[in-house]
């Protein structure tokens, strides 16, 4: 662990760290490209993703952050839409798991409780999901109490939250976006959007 990190700050587990290793490995350049992202972290951060990671360890928040962060600067365009599709590619991998072991169908509504849920299993010490509305003309997930929330992740929480709430058949009519952050004086960060069924 970062010895660095308060006491207290937020943490991830490890198997979000490594669902990142995978999606960057199951690209074109795999491999090469994963040792190009982790030379392009700072040394802490570097150090401690060339050891083994264990999936439910607790890492500080500012690895998880600067993975993310390195990704969208070696592979993208250092713009975060990058950090989107990461959350894309996370959402289709924790919400279909999801699905599969309660083998139901389940509402826009219960999917996004439901990622309030794994919010809880992957982040420590970061605030919580509340599901203030999954009407179909404004869908309203709010984040509380975690204004350390770094950019790149609410933009990777644009791709995970509209990955997520589509497996349950849904068509995005606007698709969800940040429309407030913490980190620009909001009491929280507020993701909206608006869907139809398919």
């Amino acid at each position: 662990m970062d010895k660095t990190q308060p006491a207290g700050g937020p943490m991830v587990k490890g198997a979000s760290l490594i669902g990142f290793f995978k999606f960057v490995k199951e690209g074109p350049k795999g491999d090469a490209l994963l040792e190009k992202v982790i030379a392009a972290l700072p040394a802490a951060s570097q150090e401690a993703c060339r050891r083994k990671i264990i999936a439910v360890a607790d890492y500080p928040y500012s690895i998880y952050v600067d993975f993310i962060t390195a990704v969208d600067r070696v592979a993208g365009k250092g713009d975060l839409a990058l950090c989107r599709k990461i959350g894309h590619y996370a959402g289709a991998r924790d919400v279909g798991g999801f699905l599969k072991m309660s083998k139901q169908s389940p509402t826009p509504r219960e999917l996004a409780i439901a990622a309030g849920a794994l919010w809880k299993s992957y982040h420590l010490n970061s605030g919580y999901i509340k599901v203030e509305s999954t009407e179909p003309e404004s869908t309203v997930l709010r984040i509380y109490e975690f204004p350390a929330m770094a950019p790149a992740h609410c933009r990777l929480l644009e791709g995970y939250f509209a990955e997520g709430i589509k497996q349950a058949g849904v068509v995005w009519v606007e698709e969800i976006r940040e429309t407030a952050c913490m980190s620009r004086g909001a009491p929280y960060h507020e993701f909206k959007g608006k869907w139809k069924m398919a």
